[in-house]
Order: structure tokens, then C-alpha cells, then sequence
């Protein structure tokens, strides 16, 4: 078994709760302070290529619980959006599962509550409706039977018909008053853009008169 020396220690300049250890052979091993806290280190202590790797991989997973808490102080995220986004950073599978299933138990990472506030916002404020709903929710990857159910919900709450009557008295849409092909054109594409279906949208054209 190979051990190698320890011949500097010294706090990282950068990261004021990590430590540096340098070694004989001028390697290197950063280690955070409560892992150094748990194994005191000094100058002239021999370390196993399995006490390196030991702590290494716990500084890998320290690092990782780092870049999750970021990402989530930042805004909620669903569990296949945080996972992506520490792939994109360097972790690797089981350093992501173990962050994953911690913040899962703490209930950081919920996709339910992430999927009730990303789709109350996308609908209360945007009022937008379930075409560009479910395509927006499907870029964070829930379990589709929670997203039909959120989905279906939302719209409980928030009625499809007076959703695109909102949009029709925003732009000003007299009730039975025809519009000219141009002018329902582009009222068309708009409520089409916005995410409803047709069928929606000529049920409510219908109450309002203005087919």
C-alpha cells in the first residue's frame, strides 16, 4: 500500500470553508472543514490511496450539495431540471442521486409543489392556456400523471372560457360586433399563440358573438 506524505496545509483562499492539502508527490486534495474537522490532518501525516480517495469523494459530493443549494436559492426546480443541471456541472451519476434523494427527503425538491407554482404563475399572470401550458411543463420533465392532473386542476380554478374572454377584453373585442377576415385573423393567431385550442376558442366566439 502506497501512503503519501503531507507536506502543506493551508485554507483555500477561494473557498474559506475548504482546506487544501498538499502532498510529497505534489498532488493535491481539497477537503472541506467538516471532513477536516473529522479527520484532523497535520504536516508529516501519511495518507492511503484510499483515505485520498475516501475524502475525495466526499469533497465531490460536499461540491455537489454546494451547486444544488444554488441553483435552488435561485427558484424552485423539478428534480429532471436540477439532475440536468449538475450533469451540465461535472457530477457524476451517484454523486446526483445522492444529492437528489437528500434534497428530496429535506423537501427542497418536490415536483409537485414545483409543478403547482411554476403552472399557477404560468396561467395567473401569462393566462395562457393548455397547448402552451403542457409545452412549457414538459421542458422540466414531470410524471406525466401529474401533469395531467395539475394541469386539469389549473384549469378548474382558472375557467378556459373566461381566460380567453380576458384576452378578448384586453384587446378591446366588442360583444356581437363581426370582425372583419383581417382583424379575426389576427385575433386567431394570438389565442392560438396563447396556447388554446380551437374548439375553445370558437365556443367563446360563439358567446360573445362576434363569428
Amino acid at each position: 500500500m502506497i501512503n503519501h506524505k503531507i507536506v502543506k496545509i493551508k485554507r483555500s483562499k477561494k473557498y474559506s470553508d475548504r482546506f487544501i492539502i498538499y502532498f510529497e508527490n505534489k498532488s493535491v486534495l481539497r477537503v472541506s472543514e467538516d471532513a477536516f474537522v473529522l479527520n484532523p490532518m497535520k504536516v508529516g501525516d501519511l495518507l492511503s490511496d484510499s483515505d485520498i480517495k475516501e475524502l475525495d469523494d466526499k469533497m465531490n459530493l460536499h461540491e455537489a450539495k454546494e451547486a444544488a443549494y444554488r441553483l435552488l436559492s435561485y427558484r424552485m426546480r423539478s428534480i429532471a431540471e436540477l439532475s440536468k443541471r449538475l450533469i451540465e456541472k461535472g457530477f457524476n451519476d451517484v454523486e446526483i442521486e445522492f444529492v437528489v434523494n437528500h434534497l428530496i427527503e429535506l423537501n427542497y425538491l418536490n415536483d409537485e409543489d414545483f409543478g403547482k407554482a411554476f403552472i399557477l404563475e404560468k396561467v395567473k399572470s401569462k393566462k395562457i392556456g393548455p397547448v402552451a401550458l403542457r409545452f412549457e411543463l414538459v421542458q422540466h420533465k414531470l410524471p406525466s400523471e401529474l401533469s395531467n392532473m395539475l394541469i386539469e386542476k389549473i384549469y378548474d380554478e382558472f375557467p378556459i372560457n373566461k381566460l380567453i374572454s380576458f384576452h378578448l377584453d384586453k384587446r378591446k373585442i366588442i360583444k356581437n360586433t363581426i370582425l372583419n377576415k383581417k382583424d379575426q385573423n389576427r385575433l386567431n393567431n394570438f389565442l392560438k399563440r396563447k396556447g388554446f385550442y380551437w374548439d375553445s376558442i370558437v365556443s367563446v366566439y360563439s358567446e360573445w358573438g362576434i363569428l
